[in-house]
């Protein structure tokens, strides 16, 4: 809801609004209020009260994480230009971080689009991948501890296919792409509000997907993958439902705020 709706608009938005559209997902409106409230002790928002009601707008660290899942999903589908042949490794060095901060930091860079190789190793095959990596390390504060190297395989040693092999899980990558097929191929909105909550969905489910799904340049995946026909249902759906799903919302954030 704050990558699509809010955070691109740069504006506040009511408490209502923010139930509103969480109801229209199929989330009841006790765990809608629930979900805004944690989200804003997770310092994502920050409220302002206006007499009995609270409209919201998003914290700089709202914007920082909000801004690198975008640029991640734009990459996503920046995938038809040449490979260059070239990795780039992440290595953490120092005392290793406690189990807590160890998995905050493998989800980041698991929907960042790197590997494991290792303990303390992660590859990724686009290096635009970095910028994402270092807001990662950042919120972890293990900058001090990574060092990042661009790498290529050579003659006689592991093929980029093999490192592909042993670093990424494609198989599972490829359900999930199947899973998203058959979830939105056939929908057909019946009205505004219908359009609404796929396009959102749409878009979650994409997010989700980019979390086992390296987007990896087409010269390291297997033919007829599932992902690329999947990557054209998304830009087909996004751009057919966008005109009712933003009408709908629009009205929904112009109502007076009533909770």
């Amino acid at each position: 809801m704050l990558g699509q709706w809010v955070g691109p608009s740069d504006t506040t938005v009511w408490t209502s609004t923010l139930v509103s559209a969480l109801e229209t997902l199929g989330i009841e409106e006790r765990a809608a209020r629930q979900a805004v409230n944690r989200t804003a002790s997770d310092g994502w928002l920050i409220g302002e009260s206006v007499g009995r009601y609270t409209r919201w707008r998003l914290s700089e660290s709202g914007q920082r994480l909000l801004g690198t899942a975008w640029s991640r999903l734009q990459r996503s589908f920046d995938v038809d230009h040449p490979w260059d042949g070239q990795f780039l490794l992440l290595a953490l060095t120092g005392t290793t971080p406690e189990r807590q901060l160890r998995d905050r930091l493998a989800t980041g860079l698991d929907f960042e689009g790197f590997g494991v190789l290792g303990p303390g190793l992660w590859i990724a095959a686009d290096d635009s991948a970095r910028a994402g990596a270092d807001a990662i390390l950042e919120a972890c504060d293990l900058g001090g501890q990574a060092l990042m190297f661009r790498a290529s395989t050579v003659e006689g040693a592991e093929t980029p296919a093999e490192v592909v092999a042993l670093a990424w899980d494609l198989e599972t990558a490829a359900i999930a792409h199947r899973a998203f097929l058959e979830e939105f191929e056939d929908a057909v909105p019946k009205d505004d509000r219908d359009a609404f909550a796929l396009r959102t969905r749409l878009a979650h489910e994409w997010r989700h997907l980019l979390s086992v799904d390296p987007a990896l340049p087409a010269e390291l995946l297997p033919e007829d993958w599932a992902g690329t026909r999947a990557r054209g249902l998304f830009h087909d759906c996004f751009g057919a439902w966008k005109k009712s799903a933003t009408s709908y919302y629009t009205n929904m954030a112009d109502e007076p705020a009533v909770s």
